[in-house]
């Protein structure tokens, strides 16, 4: 695995070389999102100090590719050989798409693949990736372990009430550093798609 010294800016932001504009802004809400200082799933899996250096690196990574001049000089000096030859774009290597190639991937540490709808099952797996065990997120989050583990079983029955539901969600979805509007429409797309069963 790559340190975060030795990744283009491309890969810090996991965006492709031909990203516009608006992907790199998008890319790097993304991230800042996922390594905020206060995030207790971050903080679980990376010091202090590598922290503040991956976030030292978005900014600069950010910075470099959203200024036009200074994104054409930095392509151009790493993305050729000494013999003025043009690398492969790294999106038709070996036929792995670019976004799969990034080593320190915040989108796997927050598991947000694209549109996936967030329901129990998936928060559950999320959380166990990261290594978090719910007795940490009910004490981060003040929330019962009863009714969370009620969200992750899924158990329709024994849910609270809607307006408790999304301020539970909320809760669970800051502490796992996650998008806490994404959670709670996932999870209430999933209701609603599990009602009409």
């Amino acid at each position: 695995m790559k340190r975060i010294d030795e990744e283009t800016y491309y890969e810090i932001l996991e965006v492709s070389p031909t990203a516009t504009a608006k992907e790199i802004q998008m890319a790097y809400d993304h991230a800042k999102e996922t390594f905020h200082s206060e995030s207790l799933a971050i903080y679980s899996l990376f010091s202090e100090e590598e922290i503040s250096k991956i976030q030292a690196a978005i900014e600069q990574a950010y910075r470099i590719l959203m200024d036009e001049a200074l994104r054409k000089r930095y392509d151009q000096s790493h993305f050729q050989t000494a013999g003025g030859q043009e690398w492969e774009k790294p999106s038709e290597m070996e036929g792995i798409p670019w976004e799969k190639r990034a080593s320190l991937s915040f989108t796997d540490l927050a598991a947000h693949a694209g549109e996936e709808i967030y329901r129990g099952k998936t928060l559950r797996q999320i959380r166990e990736k990261m290594g978090i065990n719910l007795k940490t997120v009910s004490a981060e989050t003040k929330i019962n372990m009863k009714i969370l583990e009620q969200i992750e079983e899924e158990a329709l029955d024994r849910l609270p009430t809607l307006v408790y539901l999304k301020g539970f969600l909320k809760g669970y979805a800051h502490c796992l550093g996650l998008n806490p509007q994404k959670v709670i429409d996932g999870y209430i797309q999933f209701l609603n798609e599990s009602k009409k069963k």
